[in-house]
């Protein structure tokens, strides 16, 4: 239907009677397909050979696209649907589009495709092609993670300027949210150096920033709830006040509506140093935190967490709630093991950001939010306490 309308040689029916022949044939075996094959090579050579004739041109899109027609009815004869099905939708999707397509082609720029590339070579050649566990005799550095965090970096990067991009300065409410559920550590170094590269950005940055927490914080508490929900009475009042803070902190910063958005300078896509940069600390850290947990028992355990918390919180979260189903560690522990991961992931972005940014403002106010943030993650973990024997006396009371 889409080629009838573009007004093609070859339309509606015989794109239907192609698929049609495809199915048949190949029900009645290799010998007829191959020559329905053929049959189709020919319809193909004598739509060129008028269209060529007319002076219009070869037609090469239709003509890949019947072949194409022609193997999905042989596909749809073989059995199950989904092969066939999601082709003619892609088919009917470049199709369409072309128009879009074509502009799009045209606005993009040689780095924004270089970035793609070596985005698509640190993700799907370098990291796959990594071993798998420790690859030292002592343990403690596990190369696949270390480069995937290089890969997180730049994704986070990447998909930031396409939303800066679509969005203007307004994209980054949407980067520092998406990105703190991924990592929030990693999506404050990204955003501080897009404010070190664009005039006027502190504020933009600063929003984004605390969304990202907010967004870690949300992830944190429900990380426990899913997999150790014993485990969050020990963290609950701490990290659920740290959530509050950074949300009204972030919701302040959201109606500070500047007059005129600031005019961004858009580099590149992402930068790789930045990347590897941020891979290094994190294989610093690790090695760091192992050993500090073989040399100090539990207290080393807290120490990880810490520490991990200074990378990736979450991973912290994921792995006390493991310990925990796993019955290696106490609930209460683990409560306070992401307490620490995320006391953690606050302090070290303050840092980062001035390293990142060298703006006195943007770190001015991280600093004052991250303090704000502390004050409060100690007064929950001072009352969390009393605050865990209140739920178990409402529990109980229920409970009768």
């Amino acid at each position: 239907m889409e080629r009838e309308r573009a007004g093609k040689e070859v339309g509606l029916r015989t794109f239907s009677f192609t698929a049609v022949l495809g199915y048949l044939a190949w029900h009645l075996g290799l010998e007829f397909a191959l020559l329905g094959l053929g049959l189709t090579a020919v319809l193909v050579l004598v739509m060129n050979a008028s269209a060529i004739y007319r002076g219009s041109g070869v037609e090469a899109t239709t003509s890949v696209a019947l072949f194409l027609m022609y193997i999905v009815g042989m596909l749809v004869a073989e059995g199950p649907l989904v092969v066939p099905v999601a082709v003619v939708i892609m088919m009917l999707a470049l199709l369409s589009w072309k128009d879009e397509m074509v502009t799009f082609s045209n606005y993009l720029q040689r780095n924004e495709i270089h970035a793609a590339i070596t985005l698509g070579i640190l993700s799907f050649v370098i990291l796959p092609v990594l071993p798998q566990g420790t690859v030292d005799p002592w343990g403690l550095l596990d190369a696949r993670k270390i480069w995937l965090m290089v890969v997180l970096i730049s994704s986070i990067g990447f998909g930031n300027y396409i939303l800066l991009k679509l969005y203007g300065a307004k994209g980054i409410t949407f980067t520092g949210f998406f990105g703190g559920l991924v990592n929030s550590t990693a999506t404050a170094v990204e955003l501080a150096n897009k404010a070190r590269e664009s005039t006027g950005m502190e504020e933009y940055a600063f929003r984004g920033i605390m969304w990202a927490k907010v967004a870690a914080f949300l992830r944190n508490a429900l990380i426990l709830a899913l997999f150790a929900p014993s485990a969050l009475p020990g963290s609950i009042l701490p990290v659920g006040l740290m959530l509050l803070v950074s949300l009204v902190i972030a919701l302040r910063a959201s109606r500070r509506q500047d007059v005129q958005p600031p005019e961004l300078v858009l580099q590149s896509p992402f930068s790789l140093k930045s990347a590897l940069n941020f891979g290094f600390l994190f294989a610093l850290i690790t090695v760091i935190g192992s050993i500090a947990q073989s040399l100090l028992g539990v207290f080393g355990f807290y120490a990880v967490s810490f520490a991990g918390g200074m990378v990736s919180s979450s991973s912290t979260a994921a792995s006390a709630a493991n310990l925990v189903s796993i019955g290696q560690i106490g609930p209460m522990e683990a409560g306070g093991a992401v307490v620490l991961s995320s006391i953690a992931s606050a302090v070290v972005i303050l840092p980062l950001v001035w390293r990142g940014s060298r703006s006195r403002q943007l770190s001015r106010q991280v600093a004052m939010a991250i303090l704000l943030v502390l004050l409060v993650s100690v007064a929950g973990i001072l009352l969390n306490p009393l605050f865990v024997r209140q739920i178990d006396a409402v529990a109980a009371w229920l409970g009768h």
